[in-house]
C-alpha cells in the first residue's frame, strides 16, 4: 500500500485545489454559487484560493492579500448562501482532502478549514 503524501508543498496545494474545484463545479449545488452568484473567473480564482492555502498551511508571506470575509458577504449579498452550502462545500474539502493527503499538515488543514467555515457561517447567517 502507498501512502499518501502530506499537504506540504506549493505543488500539493495546488493538486488539493484542482481537486476540491472539481467536485464543487461539478456539483448542482455549488456550481451556481461560484460561476453565476460570485461570478469567477476559474483561471483566476483557483491561484488565488491556492495562494490563501499556502498562506494558512505553509505561512507564506504576501502571497494572500484580500480580505476573504468581505468577498464571501460581497457574494452573500448578491445570492444568500444557505447551511446547506456550506455544508456541501465542507463535505466536498474534506472529501478531497482524505482521498489525496495525509499527515499532520493534513490534520492541519481539516482543523483549520471547519474553524474558518465555522466563523463564516455565523458571520453571515448570524
Amino acid at each position: 500500500m502507498t501512502s499518501k503524501p502530506d499537504l506540504d508543498s506549493p505543488e500539493a496545494i495546488h493538486a488539493l485545489v484542482e481537486g476540491f474545484y472539481e467536485r464543487l463545479l461539478n456539483d448542482p449545488l455549488m456550481r451556481p454559487v461560484f460561476m453565476e452568484t460570485a461570478g469567477i473567473r476559474i483561471e483566476d480564482h483557483l491561484p488565488t484560493i491556492e495562494a490563501y492555502w499556502r498562506k494558512m498551511l505553509l505561512g507564506e508571506k504576501g502571497c494572500y492579500t484580500r480580505n476573504m470575509v468581505a468577498k464571501h458577504e460581497a457574494v452573500h449579498a448578491k445570492g444568500p448562501l444557505r447551511p446547506e452550502h456550506f455544508e456541501r462545500w465542507s463535505e466536498h474539502f474534506h472529501q478531497t482532502l482524505d482521498e489525496l493527503f495525509s499527515g499532520p499538515m493534513t490534520d492541519r488543514a481539516h482543523l483549520l478549514a471547519d474553524r474558518i467555515l465555522v466563523n463564516l457561517q455565523r458571520r453571515l447567517l448570524g
